[in-house]
């Protein structure tokens, strides 16, 4: 089952080494987590919200466990026996969710292959059985998203509040909501990146709603 975390401002630890830590880094950054990464050869620094610390001891991740209580656990390390070690271990310890790369054996859950297109997330999981499958089909369908629907998305965040403001009715809603889906000058308007008409013309598929001019 892919399921959405949100992920902001939880503690993330990361272990690994090389551009597969430099990686999950990224990602965990981008969905707004606190990160400790753990990496050969580092000294202690923090750059901007991110802790980078050295575990050339390899006990030095069971104080990290200790000192900041992950809600996430990445292991991003080609050394498997180690990161078993590590999974067995924080299983008898902590509650924490673990991913370990190329691991799915011992994962709590595993990480799709994914592209961000404005407010959109593709994401395509294989359950760790094949990622190359999984970045190739993501690639795939992230072409079919148009500008007009990347768009469609601001367009409905910001019409949201207004709609459950001023349409009682849960199905007036949704049938509102489909209107400015499918109305074609609110379409053309986006394609060409015209947000502010296109805001307007929603606004008045809203007021028409709104007035019991159209059900």
């Amino acid at each position: 089952m892919l399921v959405d975390l949100n992920l902001r401002r939880k503690t993330i630890i990361i272990i690994g080494e090389g551009n597969e830590l430099e990686t999950r880094v990224s990602q965990f950054q981008d969905a707004g987590a606190r990160i400790i990464a753990a990496e050969t050869s580092r000294n202690v620094i923090k750059v901007g919200s991110i802790i980078f610390v050295d575990w050339n001891d390899h006990s030095a991740w069971k104080r990290l466990f200790e000192k900041y209580h992950p809600y996430v656990v990445i292991l991003a390390t080609p050394n498997k026996p180690l990161a078993r070690k590590i999974v067995r271990s924080i299983r008898n310890q902590t509650e924490a969710l673990i991913y370990a790369v190329d691991m799915p054996q011992l994962n709590d859950f595993n990480m799709p292959a994914q592209a961000k297109l404005g407010d959109i997330r593709v994401a395509i999981s294989t359950g760790g059985l094949s990622p190359v499958m999984a970045s190739f089909l993501r690639q795939k369908i992230e072409h079919l998203i148009t500008t007009e629907e990347i768009q469609q998305v601001k367009l409905q965040a910001m019409m949201r509040d207004t709609i459950r403001n001023r349409i009682k009715n849960i199905e007036l809603r949704k049938r509102c909501i489909y209107r400015i889906i499918h109305d074609e000058r609110i379409k053309k308007y986006l394609q060409n990146q015209n947000f502010e008409q296109a805001k307007k013309l929603a606004s008045k598929q809203i007021d028409l709603v709104a007035h019991g001019e159209l059900s």
